[in-house]
């Protein structure tokens, strides 16, 4: 029947539908109970006019609403019920008040009022008076017979489909023969062998996590493992997970596991997982904590003995392995951990094979000088050489098309043809037989010319790959040539021979001496010999006023080197990083020492990280650092003497200015009593007056534009040594007392 509700009655029954609604809509499992303290605590959150209503009539008319709404829900029960009864059942006689409810119906064929408020409704108080308002009549909605309107039914989504990716295979990986081999051990034979592995209470890896920098392959990986499995395959996008709704990511999150239950034996790919499981006490939000507890559950619901001896298997990939909470990566979770760092050499050599195996390419294409020529390079950064390279093939093709076009072009000679539209007409005249497939052949010269166009990846995120700088750059400092190589460069290119000797953690190496000597020219040019990657850092860029922040930098540090190992981590200016711990200087600086000591001591294992350290002021740092197994081989960087000097001049002269050859008055400039004190740095800045000198001569006075002797001349009045010779006997004095 029709009911007539005014005033208050009608405002809480339209809070009371919309909270019903939205109950539904985020809770449909579970059933509807509402009270009347529930209700009035929710307007009193949410409605500013309705809050304004005294207690107790505002919950004596919650409470007359909720009962209205209780019946008004029986009735629809109760006409759902018999619109499921088959036509096909005989039908019974029907009673007098059956037919009497009919005939009543059929007046409630009325058009649904709209509720009006007008403003002229509300008291200046604020609240809603309930005698000017009409009447608000609440009607179900009904068919023109009286019948009531079936329920649209919820359109069921397609299923997707979750077969193994095609188009990809383990055969065109190349470089990832470890990752491979943990993946077989840990998860091929598990999957293969189900009832051997519950037979003998063998437990499978539930999960594995792929780390490392962008573009080196973990999503590949991931898709050519799962084809070449040949199981069931769910791949995730891990912000795909997160909803707005309280709970909906929760459910997300059972619904993938559930459904993965259900096709088992499966395999869950969630890329960039940090982006959902990061570290409980950094979340914001509650809900960032929930998600991480929701995966943790389901994770341990995944045991074989659970599954009937099926197995589901989840992979996970991200860059930032230090962010993820720590409870992800224990064991009986993520049990294994495959590093994809920055690949070496012989890596690249395989990757690009793999990536040419297919195409055309020249017989003299030298695939070990290619990887020799891309260090720091992933994957994607190979792909985008080769990308790159067979591009600038394409091009050559056009260019000769353009040079050998149809001579009708050339007709009118007063119209100047661009070179964009000769090229276009080129192309679209020429006969189909002008270019075949056998005439684009990938050459040297295209990948030579692509590799200089690509920037790395590492390079763009702070990284520095191999330096350009060699030996040739230096001159003298023969001694520590050889002390560098037997510590660095031989372990790092035949590290069998010191294996086989028992010598396996690397040792780190300072380099310490005055000034201007070649310290930092020194470690790029190691780099360079061992053909390894290179980060420079700068001690006091390391240093941050927030606390925990300097020694996070720290950990950041020796993470990136291990993902790029074998790498040479390279500190300038330690002394500012790890100052002497006398108990003066700020607690935050200890922190720092204590972090760096740490990391040199290999808990985070330092396989392949080779630490040099510069410094000119080595009586600053702290002893602890500089004990064997740290830094422990120290080398002085002294000042060349007058035959170090001139060899210093000559490789200087000899790489910027070839045409030069009168290198008798170079000798004599060295030898020179004013050079005395003369430091590397200093020998440069000789070299830049007298080029100055040399100029400024040639304008004022005329005569050759060349370095002349009455140049040298001119400098080495004007130049002084950088290095005092009170700060020169204080570092031989350091040496003596056992620096070395």
């Amino acid at each position: 029947m029709a009911r007539t509700l005014h005033g208050l009655d009608r405002d809480v029954y339209q809070i009371i539908r919309k909270l019903e609604d939205d109950h539904e809509r985020n809770n449909p499992s579970k059933p509807l109970r509402f009270t009347v303290s529930g209700v009035y605590d929710s307007i009193k959150r949410s409605n500013s006019s309705l809050a304004r209503q005294k207690k107790r009539p505002l919950e004596d008319s919650i409470e007359r609403v909720l009962r209205l709404r209780k019946e008004e829900r029986k009735e629809e029960d109760e006409e759902e019920a018999l619109e499921e009864v088959p036509t096909e059942s005989p039908q019974t006689k029907e009673r007098d008040y059956f037919v009497m409810n009919k005939h009543i119906t059929k007046s409630w064929n009325i058009p649904r009022a709209q509720p009006t408020v007008p403003s002229e409704a509300t008291t200046p108080s604020g609240n809603v008076s309930g005698t000017d308002l009409p009447p608000v009549v609440i009607m179900s909605d009904r068919q023109p017979n009286g019948e009531s309107r079936p329920k649209k039914r919820k359109t069921e989504k397609p299923k997707e489909d979750r077969s193994p990716p095609s188009g990809v295979s383990l055969q065109d990986l190349g470089g990832m023969d470890e990752a491979i081999k943990v993946l077989a051990e840990s998860v091929t034979f598990p999957v293969r062998f189900p009832e051997i592995c519950l037979d003998n209470d063998l437990e499978a890896t539930r999960g594995v996590l792929l780390h490392g920098p962008p573009g080196c392959g973990k999503t590949m990986l991931a898709n050519a493992y799962a084809a070449s499995l040949g199981i069931a395959y769910i791949p995730v996008s891990a912000p795909s997970l997160v909803a707005g709704m309280s709970g909906e990511s929760e459910r997300k999150i059972r619904e993938l596991y559930d459904e993965a239950k259900s096709l088992a034996p499966c395999l869950i790919f969630i890329d960039e997982i940090d982006a959902i499981m990061g570290k409980r006490e950094n979340a914001q939000r509650e809900m960032e904590k929930r998600i991480v507890a929701q995966m943790l559950t389901c994770m341990d619901d995944l045991s074989p003995q659970r599954l009937g001896g099926k197995i589901v298997v989840t992979l996970a990939a991200t860059n930032r392995p230090d962010s993820i909470d720590p409870a992800l990566r224990r064991a009986g979770r993520f049990n294994r951990e495959i590093s994809l760092g920055i690949p070496n050499e012989g890596a690249r050599e395989a990757i690009l094979r793999k990536m040419l195996q297919h195409g055309r390419v020249s017989p003299d294409l030298d695939y070990k000088l290619l990887a020799k020529r891309t260090p720091g390079f992933v994957g994607a950064d190979l792909k985008d050489v080769v990308s790159i390279a067979k591009n600038e093939m394409v091009r050559a093709t056009m260019t000769q098309l353009a040079q050998t076009g149809p001579a009708e072009m050339d007709l009118d000679p007063d119209y100047q043809m661009s070179p964009g539209l000769r090229l276009h007409l080129a192309i679209m005249g020429a006969p189909d037989e002008a270019v075949s497939s056998d005439s684009l052949i990938l050459t040297m010269d295209h990948m030579l010319s692509a590799i200089a166009k690509v920037q790395p990846s590492s390079k763009r995120e702070g990284f520095t790959t191999i330096p350009d700088t060699t030996w040739a750059h230096i001159g003298a400092l023969h001694d520590v040539r050889k002390q560098l190589m037997l510590s660095i460069v031989k372990p790092i290119q035949d590290p069998e021979r010191f294996t086989s000797k028992g010598l396996e953690a690397p040792s780190g190496v300072l380099l310490w001496g005055p000034p201007g000597c070649g310290k930092t020219l020194l470690a790029k040019a190691v780099a360079n010999e061992s053909k390894v990657n290179f980060i420079s850092v700068k001690g006091p860029e390391l240093l941050n006023k927030y606390v925990g922040e300097s020694e996070r930098s720290v950990r950041q540090v020796f993470s990136r080197a291990r993902a790029s190992a074998p790498c040479i981590l390279f500190f300038d200016e330690l002394d500012a990083l790890v100052p002497r711990r006398d108990g003066n200087g700020p607690d935050a600086s200890a922190r720092v020492v204590n972090q760096l000591l740490t990391e040199l001591d290999g808990i985070g294992s330092r396989l392949g990280v080779y630490v040099v350290g510069a410094t000119n002021r080595p009586d600053m740092i702290d002893p602890a650092i500089l004990r064997p197994g740290r830094l422990g081989t120290n080398i002085f960087v002294d000042l060349p003497d007058a035959d170090g000097r001139v060899d210093i001049l000559r490789t200087r002269i000899k790489r910027l200015l070839p045409s030069y050859a009168d290198y008798p008055v170079l000798e004599a400039v060295a030898r020179d009593p004013r050079c005395e004190g003369f430091s590397g740095a200093d020998l440069d800045n000789l070299h830049v007056a007298a080029g100055q000198a040399a100029v400024e001569r040639a304008d004022t006075k005329g005569g050759p534009d060349v370095l002349l002797p009455e140049d040298w001349e001119a400098a080495l009045n004007k130049i002084k040594p950088s290095v005092s010779d009170s700060h020169s006997s204080k570092f031989r004095a350091l040496k003596e007392m056992g620096w070395e």
